[in-house]
């Protein structure tokens, strides 16, 4: 946990080895200046979206502000990951169509595995399981495509969490891929809310931004009578406006979120197409935004008074207590933001372990400890870092 692996302390040196000076590089990342000082200071941890945009302006790889080596969690899943993706027309010709309800039944796991954050039961299965709906696909058509769309998703999720932004983005055009064979426009829309996000995390905010506005255009005529499609619109909102709180547009990333927050009214908490979706995960949206902009009081007072609701995913619960964690630093408080980082470890083991996001709000910590404390240190060891 030394100083000069943080975050800000790897941008600072990358940013001055350009010759850029802070006002530069923001202007470059189109981020806000002063957030910018605060992670380099070590004074606020910044999110993957962020930390992507300012990565793309400084030209490097994001994985080389989270790290100087290869990424050494989950390695042994790597070929994994790269064999499901590997490709759509070169599957076993062996391999005979299955009863679609049959694949259906580890489909629906494996979705469950992805919101729990369990990484590893989905790399036990995935290949295997990708190979078999390829095959069903050509038998089966529509449905089989939607179930292989949400096994792609599985495979972004792991390796974002890798840190491997080629096989998330490979991951996300298979998605698209399939998607678009499935028929089914609220699918092919809940693609895009994810590619958008993939697009993000390697700086292509701007075009983030174009996909969301085109998928909420392609899908606004049915929203009214449609409480699914609702939802799903919902969704994209929340998405344009994380990415838009990202870049340090305050107005646009608040409308954003209030429009979903005024079209969750309509579902409540639940799940659509695999995403959480409702009044809560507005909340945790709007948590993660509002430390994006800088606001750390806003973003202390909405996760105060958010109250996780008990089948709430895993996933979610972890990225939530991780949000209020860089609330708590910005704020300048790194005990609350330990104790935070505690209720995300709990939540969620694996992804504690494997997100870049969590890495750094545990550096940041420590730097404003200056002298870690043993729970400081309990967090980082299992995070997978070394004093």
């Amino acid at each position: 946990m030394r100083e000069e692996d943080s975050v800000g302390a790897r941008i600072a040196r990358i940013r001055k080895l350009r010759g850029m000076t802070q006002h530069q590089l923001a202007a470059a990342a189109n981020v806000s200046r002063s957030m910018l000082a605060q992670v380099e200071k070590g004074h606020s941890s910044a999110s993957t979206v962020w930390v992507g945009a300012v990565a793309n302006a400084l030209g490097v790889d994001a994985s080389r502000l989270y790290s100087d080596d290869e990424p050494e969690k989950l390695l042994d899943v790597l070929p994994i990951l790269r064999r499901a993706l590997a490709a759509t027309d070169l599957m076993d010709p062996s391999l005979e169509p299955e009863p679609l309800e049959q694949l259906r039944v580890l489909s629906v796991r494996v979705a469950r595995w992805r919101r729990d954050a369990q990484y590893r039961k989905i790399a036990g299965v995935l290949p295997d399981l990708v190979d078999r709906l390829l095959i069903s696909g050509h038998e089966s058509g529509r449905p089989a495509y939607a179930l292989l769309t949400d096994a792609y998703r599985a495979a972004n999720t792991v390796a974002h969490k890798l840190g491997y932004a080629d096989l998330s983005l490979t991951a996300t055009e298979r998605m698209e891929w399939a998607a678009s064979r499935s028929g089914d426009p609220l699918l092919l829309a809940t693609t895009y809310y994810v590619k958008a996000a993939t697009l993000a995390r390697v700086g292509a905010t701007h075009q983030a931004l174009r996909l969301l506005s085109r998928a909420m255009s392609d899908i606004e005529a049915i929203i009214d009578d449609d409480a699914t499609a609702a939802a799903v619109y919902s969704i994209l909102h929340m998405r344009a406006g994380t990415i838009a709180a990202a870049t340090g547009d305050a107005d646009t990333a608040r409308s954003h979120l209030a429009e979903a927050e005024q079209l969750a009214r309509g579902f409540g908490d639940t799940i659509v197409y695999g995403s959480p979706v409702g009044p809560t995960n507005v909340r945790l949206y709007q948590v993660c935004a509002e430390v994006d902009l800088g606001d750390a009081g806003r973003a202390i007072e909405i996760a105060r008074s958010t109250r996780l609701p008990k089948d709430m995913p895993a996933e979610r619960q972890a990225y939530f207590w991780v949000d209020a964690a860089r609330a708590h630093l910005l704020n300048g408080d790194p005990d609350a933001a330990i104790s935070a980082l505690y209720e995300s470890r709990i939540a969620a083991p694996e992804h504690f372990r494997s997100a870049p996001v969590v890495k750094g709000a545990i550096t940041t910590a420590a730097q404003q400890q200056r002298r870690a404390s043993d729970s400081l240190r309990s967090l980082a060891n299992s995070a997978g870092l070394t004093d």
